[in-house]
């Protein structure tokens, strides 16, 4: 095991599929996870070891607060195993059976678990088997927690829907009761799959309650199916209706009926509103017979249109152990056939009337603070709030109750409605450990005071103690004050306590445009360590505020050239420039690529994985054929996987080749692996004739193998051979995001990271002009690029009399060299609060002088 480098000290944790062990690194002295998978014959210790190599590549790729870091991968004796950081604290399944949490405290699980997600579903994963065990909390030396998004290992990379892969025996994997309604159809999964089993997390959390329950694994898929389980705001009936109503948005049936992605659910989330109509909003119930319901008789169950069934069937609660979570596979298909049987029978759970809040309960006793107000606010009477209240400051003025009443009416509104003298109240809330987190989640959201943005700004330097300062800090990047940029700066120069630093590089995150990155640029070149990472993030979402990539890269182009740092700082620029794009930041990518610093290489590589083109494809293939290092050779093959389907001057035959030759030339098995995995993502023939070959040759990869190569078949489906002044096919286009193709036409393109891309067949080579027809009859047009061979070509939105009434543009001219097969891609660049970029009717491509 990497001569030895790693000693294991015990066993923490057994799986369906493997161990995970406490042990030493004697190279960095510390203490780290080793994951090692479980087998019973060879060939599945060998599939069993690709599968732990692809969670390793995967999860390498996602540096984030809130989801485990890798630190190695690799192979001995007895198998394959991963290294990872060591998280020493509890799962949420461990806190869920010693209570429901209270709001503050599910607040704080739901933005930092979806905060994880978002970085997951941007780098293109999917989880697939979200549940309470894979969520882990760590106790901060403050007293609060931080979660950790644990085990990838069902995890698909998908820029598109895809259908989930099972087991040899037909069996889908995953917990069955956080699973989806698509998954027990073995419908195509995408990231909306992983925010259903989010709700179903969230559901269980606040409840202790299965959403969707049974006492067999079908009666447990029938309740999904047939989307029958007792309303959240049955349950819990102390929760702001936004909450009850967000958490049902997650669980809806149909994945249409969910948000479109995880930034969208966060960003409703923070501010206590849905982004538009909420689809099935017209709820559909059907009423429990009072007689099973002790002391209530208006317990109801619902479904939304679209469900499998408008006639509902009963669930029954959870038993008063909990099922044990199912470590093997359970064989489930559609509901057809399925005999469930009642479930009428069984009594309903009684309401949640006393939720905890995690961070005062289950906190080590060291770290516990004053009992916090969220609780106090779920028991719902002032007399108890005066007495708690009492408790805590031995003697109580009348005023103060009055401000305690007045945080309690504040806190339960979705939409706090307050008043000018509700602010100095509230930030001096700040300062109280019991009242802190209440107070900053009131400011955070706090609507009616004009004022409110310049008097948080104001107070940042007043704060005294570090909750008070964090909790500004929040309040102010839910606010998305811009005005407050200078003063979070200077916090940072001030402020060495890790939880400030990082809540204020977060709400620069939120508040930060380009006209500020050199200010945030300053500070960010004296960070290190786990700061860097938020650092990245703030300066890159301020940069994107500007639509051209040349203008936003340079002020970072410029900080790479005078960065005498240290190399995790370099690298965390290069990251960025990658994320930019710009002609500037790729010059200074293809110097890094030749540096001889093993580290800045590979960071200069991992950073064109996220550039916008595959421009960079020819440069790669070269260095894959030069490059010595084993570790720098797997980044390289990753990202030319990553970067297959971009827009490039390169056609997918070229890179299938150098695949080809890098694969003869290795005879380490992990690259072998990583070339194959690669292979998975090229349009060409020749692609799927290497794998179908590799099948026949190399039995240790025939499975893996067989699965890359229908890949690669399904990629050739999609293919149109361009014919000069014929109209591209609308069929054949891939859509990535909530893009609906309806009557020829593409519509519903709301977001940046919202694209249209063909795989196009170029037979004769020359020069092709562009042309699109496009309608939008609303507001404010917005601009977009057709990226095509090595052109990026910027139009903007023309406007027109009405929907239906489509305009042809010109866009440009593009010239291809050879023949072979190419990706178009539409990328939205600037689209206006609340518009659509534009309805898609025709894409034509016509050659000069045909």
């Amino acid at each position: 095991m990497s001569d030895n480098r790693y000693e294991v000290l015990g066993k923490i944790a057994d799986g369906g599929l493997g161990s995970v062990y406490k042990a030493y690194d004697r190279n960095l002295r510390r203490e780290v996870a080793l994951k090692r998978v479980r087998a019973e014959t060879e060939a599945e210790t060998e599939r069993q070891a690709e599968a732990l190599m692809d969670e390793a590549r995967n999860l390498s790729a996602l540096q984030h607060p809130h989801i485990v870091t890798i630190y190695d991968v690799g192979r001995d004796e007895d198998g394959a195993y991963l290294v990872m950081e060591l998280l020493k604290g509890e799962t949420l399944e461990d806190l869920i059976e010693r209570g429901a949490l209270d709001e503050a405290s599910f607040r704080q699980l739901a933005t930092q678990s979806l905060e994880g997600m978002i970085a997951a579903h941007g780098g293109g994963m999917i989880h697939l088997d979200i549940k309470p065990q894979n969520l882990m909390f760590i106790w901060l030396p403050s007293g609060k927690f931080q979660v950790k998004i644990l085990d990838f290992g069902l995890a698909k990379i998908a820029h598109q829907p895809l259908v989930q892969e099972t087991d040899d025996d037909g069996a889908i994997m995953g917990s069955i009761y956080f699973m989806t309604p698509e998954q027990f159809e073995r419908s195509p999964v995408d990231a909306r799959t992983d925010l259903y089993s989010l709700g179903c997390v969230y559901y269980y959390a606040l409840t202790q309650n299965y959403p969707f329950q049974g006492e067999t694994g079908p009666e447990v898929m029938a309740s999904h199916m047939y989307h029958s389980h007792i309303p959240l705001e049955q349950l819990r009936p102390d929760l702001p209706p936004f909450i009850h109503n967000w958490v049902e948005w997650l669980m809806s049936r149909l994945p249409d009926d969910r948000p479109a992605d995880a930034t969208t659910a966060y960003e409703s989330f923070l501010q206590g509103r849905f982004p538009g109509p909420l689809a099935g909003a017209e709820v559909i119930s059907t009423a429990i017979p009072a007689q099973q319901i002790p002391g209530q008789n208006n317990v109801q169950r619902i479904s939304r249109p679209g469900s499998a069934s408008a006639q509902l069937r009963p669930t029954a609660p959870r038993p008063q152990r909990p099922i044990p979570t199912m470590t093997r596979p359970v064989r489930v298909g559609r509901p057809a056939g399925v005999a469930s049987g009642p479930l009428s029978n069984r009594p309903v759970p009684k309401p949640m009337m006393r939720p905890i809040n995690i961070a005062a309960a289950a906190a080590p006793k060291h770290l516990k603070s004053k009992k916090p107000l969220s609780k106090w606010i779920t028991l719902g009477l002032p007399f108890t709030l005066i007495a708690l209240v009492g408790g805590f400051f031995f003697v109580q003025t009348q005023i103060e109750a009055a401000h305690i009443a007045r945080l309690q009416d504040l806190s339960t509104q979705d939409k706090p409605q307050g008043v000018y003298t509700d602010v100095p109240m509230l930030l001096k809330m700040l300062e109280d450990p019991g009242t802190s987190d209440a107070a900053g989640a009131v400011l955070g959201k706090m609507q009616g005071v004009d004022a409110a943005d310049d008097m948080l700004t104001n107070n940042m330097p007043r704060m005294k103690s570090d909750i008070a300062k964090k909790n500004l800090t929040i309040a102010i990047g839910a606010r998305s004050i811009h005005d407050a940029v200078t003063a979070l700066v200077a916090q940072l120069g001030s402020s060495p306590t890790p939880d400030v630093r990082l809540a204020t590089w977060n709400a620069l995150a939120r508040t930060g445009q380009v006209s500020d990155i050199s200010e945030i640029l300053s500070k960010m070149m004296e960070t290190t360590g786990d700061e860097l990472h938020a650092a990245e993030q703030a300066v890159t979402t301020a940069a994107r505020t500007e639509p051209d990539a040349d203008k936003r890269s340079q002020p970072v182009v410029q900080a790479v050239k005078a960065n005498s740092g240290s190399d995790d700082l370099q690298a965390a620029l290069l990251h960025i420039l990658g994320r930019l794009g710009g002609n500037n930041g790729y010059d200074e990518l293809s110097k890094a690529l030749k540096n001889s610093n093993i580290k800045i290489r590979t960071a200069a590589v991992s950073a064109l994985a996220d550039w916008p083109t595959g421009e960079a494809l020819g440069d790669l293939i070269a260095l894959l054929s030069a490059e010595k290092s084993g570790g720098v050779r797997s980044v390289i093959i990753n990202t030319i996987g990553r970067l297959a389907a971009r827009a490039s001057s390169v056609p997918q035959a070229d890179i299938a080749q150098a695949f080809s030759t890098a694969y003869a030339a290795t005879k380490d098995n992990r690259e072998q692996t990583e070339i194959i995995n690669a292979l998975g993502r090229v349009t060409d023939p020749t692609a799927s004739l290497f794998l179908e070959n590799t099948v026949a040759t190399e039995p240790k990869r025939k499975r893996i193998a067989q699965i890359e190569a229908k890949n690669v078949d399904k990629l050739l489906e999609h293919v149109s051979v361009v014919t000069s002044g014929s109209p591209l096919d609308i069929g054949k286009a891939e859509l990535n995001g909530p893009l609906i193709r309806k009557d020829g036409v593409i519509f519903n393109w709301p977001g940046l990271g919202d694209n249209a891309n063909w795989a196009l067949k170029i037979e004769q080579p020359g020069s092709y002009e562009i042309k699109l027809t496009q309608s939008f009859n609303t507001a404010t047009p917005g601009r977009y690029i057709v990226a095509f061979g090595k052109e990026q070509l910027k139009n903007k939105v023309e406007k027109t009399a009405s929907a239906t009434d489509f305009k042809t543009i010109t866009i440009g001219k593009v010239s291809i060299a050879k023949p072979g097969i190419y990706h178009l891609w539409i990328i939205p660049v600037e689209i206006a609060p609340g518009e659509s970029l534009m309805r898609l009717k025709e894409v034509v491509l016509t050659k000069s002088g045909a």
